[in-house]
Formats: C-alpha cells, sequence, structure tokens
C-alpha cells in the first residue's frame, strides 16, 4: 500500500543510513540562487564570488525543478543539489563546520534504450502510462505524433510502437525521453516519425513540426554558441552556456524569433532585463542582457515574428553588449543555431543525407518490428512515495 505523507510540500525520503536524511522538494516560482542562500543562512558570498558565466547559469533554475537536501542527525543542512539541466547540477556542500562550498556537477543516472509495443485500449496517453508507468514518455509520444495523427480517429485493438531513450535516476523516470521511431495505426493505416538529425520527420522526410524560427538580431555576429554540460580541462570543473550570444551595438532591434505570447518582462539573476515568450510545440525563447523594452511590451502580449521586442544592453552580469538568446523545448535548453537551420532546410534532403536517412529509417523499422506484440516492453516504472529506508 502506498502511503502519501506531504509535510511542508515536502517528500522526505530515509536514503541514507548513519542518520542522515534527504529531502525532495520543488524549487518556488519566483525564487533565486541568492534569496535561497540568504533564506537558509548560507554565506552570498557562494553566489557573489561566482564567475559571471556561472551566475548566468544559476538564473536557469526553474520552477517546479525537483531539488535535493541531506540533513545531518541534527537536522542540520548538509548538502543541497539543484538541478540545472538534466546533465549538470549545483552542488552546494558543508565544507566544515562553519562554511559551505559551491560547485556545478555532474548529475548521475543510469541510460538505456528500450522498446514499447501495445494495443489501444482507451488513448494512446493513457495506453502508454499504464504500461510503463512513464508520464513523460506518454507526454513526448503526444508531442511527436501531434501533427502526424488525429487522435480522434484511433480506434480500439489498433497497434502502438516505439523505440526509445530514457534516463532514469532513484528508480524512477527521469527528464523527457527521446523516442527515436514511433509508429501508430490510424483506421488500418500505419503513420511514422523518426528523430533525425535532431528533428522529427514522417516516412517521406517530412519535418513533422511546422514551427520555423528566425534570427533575433540579422547580420550580428555570433559572439558564444550554445555548449551544454562538458568538463573544461584547464579549469578542471563543468561549465556550460545555455544560448548563444550575438554581438551587437547597444540599442540595436531585437526581433521575436517567432510567434508567442510574452510570459516574462523584468530581471532574472545574472541575465539582467529579461524577456521570455512562450511559442507553440513547447517551445520558448529567452532574451537577455537588453537595455529596454519595446514600447507597451509586457506579460500576456501577443507578439509576431520579426516584431521588435527589445533593444541590445549590457545589463546583469554582461562583460559588453549583446544578446543572450535562449531556446527552450518542454523547458529544456536546446541549441538555436540547429533550430534556425531547418527554416533554411525545408527539408530537401541532398544524395548522401537521403541515403542516410533511408538507412536509419530501414534499421528504425527493425527496431518497431521487433517490439510489436510487447514481447520486449520494459518493466513498469512504480511510484513509490512512502518512507524509503536502508
Amino acid at each position: 500500500m502506498v502511503r502519501k505523507i506531504i509535510l511542508s510540500c515536502v517528500l522526505t525520503l530515509n536514503l541514507v543510513a548513519s542518520g542522515h536524511i534527504m529531502q525532495e522538494f520543488e524549487w518556488p516560482s519566483g525564487k533565486t540562487l541568492l534569496s535561497f542562500l540568504e533564506d537558509a543562512g548560507i554565506s552570498l558570498s557562494l553566489y557573489y564570488d561566482l564567475e559571471a558565466t556561472d551566475k548566468e547559469l544559476a538564473a536557469e533554475i526553474v520552477a517546479g525543478t525537483k531539488c535535493e537536501i541531506l540533513l545531518d542527525s541534527e537536522s542540520k543542512m548538509d548538502q543541497i543539489l539543484i538541478p540545472i539541466t538534466e546533465d549538470l547540477q549545483i552542488h552546494i556542500y558543508k565544507e566544515d563546520e562553519e562554511n559551505y562550498a559551491l560547485t556545478f556537477a555532474p548529475t548521475i543516472y543510469n541510460e538505456g534504450n528500450f522498446s514499447l509495443g501495445i494495443e489501444i485500449e482507451n488513448s494512446p496517453y493513457l495506453d502508454i502510462n499504464k504500461a510503463t508507468g512513464n508520464g513523460s514518455l506518454s507526454a513526448a509520444f503526444s508531442r511527436a505524433f501531434s501533427n502526424n495523427v488525429d487522435f480522434r480517429k484511433l480506434q480500439k485493438g489498433d497497434n502502438l510502437a516505439l523505440y526509445y531513450t530514457q534516463k532514469e535516476r532513484l528508480g524512477k523516470p527521469y527528464g523527457d525521453p527521446i523516442i527515436h521511431a514511433g509508429m501508430i495505426e490510424e483506421n488500418g493505416k500505419s503513420k511514422y516519425i523518426y528523430y533525425f538529425d535532431s528533428k522529427y520527420y514522417d516516412e517521406k522526410g517530412k519535418v513533422s513540426e511546422t514551427l520555423l524560427f528566425t534570427l533575433p538580431v540579422p547580420g550580428a555576429r555570433v559572439s558564444s554558441k550554445f555548449s551544454p554540460k562538458r568538463f573544461h580541462p584547464v579549469l578542471k570543473r563543468y561549465r556550460a552556456h545555455l544560448g548563444t550570444d550575438y554581438a551587437a551595438k547597444k540599442g540595436t532591434p531585437i526581433k521575436a524569433i517567432g510567434e508567442g505570447t510574452v510570459i516574462f518582462v523584468g530581471k532574472k539573476g545574472g541575465y539582467g532585463n529579461t524577456v521570455e515568450v512562450q511559442h507553440k510545440n513547447g517551445y520558448k525563447s529567452l532574451y537577455a542582457h537588453v537595455n529596454n523594452y519595446a514600447k507597451g511590451l509586457k506579460k500576456g502580449k501577443k507578439v509576431r515574428q520579426g516584431e521588435v521586442i527589445a533593444y541590445v544592453g549590457n545589463t546583469g552580469l554582461s562583460t559588453g553588449p549583446h544578446l543572450h538568446l535562449g531556446l527552450y523545448k518542454n523547458n529544456k535548453a536546446i541549441d538555436f543555431e540547429k533550430a534556425v537551420k531547418v527554416a533554411k532546410e525545408v527539408i530537401e534532403f541532398g544524395k548522401e543525407e537521403k541515403k542516410r536517412f533511408q538507412d536509419y529509417i530501414k534499421a528504425q523499422n527493425e527496431k518497431l518490428q521487433a517490439a510489436m506484440g510487447g514481447y520486449h516492453n520494459p518493466p513498469k516504472f512504480v511510484a513509490i512515495d512512502n518512507f524509503i529506508e536502508f
């Protein structure tokens, strides 16, 4: 029997022997790393001593992110883990009795490839979740097929097959899965999607997502590229740059990369003056270090692609006037330069690329065929909300 224990919105798991207890909590909306340290009674120098690029990373903490605190036998804070991305986290730990230290560390998890084959009983979302206990996989399937399938036309007994990669941490699905290939029957006709070169296509090579982005500052030089978690060989620590920087003169107009709704206007930690725009299909764009905002820009405003929303500046932690552009898919930072490249392709494969795509389809179809019938389905994840003692 699963018991749910709610205490100040904190789920407590007895994960460590010797009197230590780990608490899991969600990062509060509007909370910054600086205010978190202040509330916890930890020296603010941990934040102020960070390099500018690391302060930018600290501004990437997303509200609702599940964080962990390790308490000692006296219920005093021993360590804190705050995820920045699926692969990188802030690690605050007790250096001695009085002082804490902060570093950026890789997130430890297991990762594996899985196949799934089921028959539709209710809906793909419900049936995938019932078979796997993985709501993230259900959501990923729905997003991948949203432009290819009319879910209202599906019938009981239609087949569904997936081949995907899933991370696992502490016995639970971790992060969003990557569906490499998928098939679902619609009125007896099989519909396919394939994840190829960071984009979803159908079997004919047609892009399944129609959202195309444009440059925010046309003609501007890229001064710093997107870089996910990497180990710096000289500094001997992990670094990341979760966006693309465009060098431009102060006051240069910044244009929305796509139509959407403004969801944030204001200061955002090391990013200074910032604008965030929510686009369709789970995309969000962030424009940081801006000098000022376009007249009338406010939360809730609808903007068109190419509409001026702000002007290049040097606010926040910046060494010179530039735009830091962040692009996110379902709150996961992705490389904008790869996304904007799709707009140039529309997709016309060259001879070599077409062959590579066809070879990829052939290999993935074999995996989908093997998934049919559900003989190789993964074990179902079971939610454990009660105390776990070791």
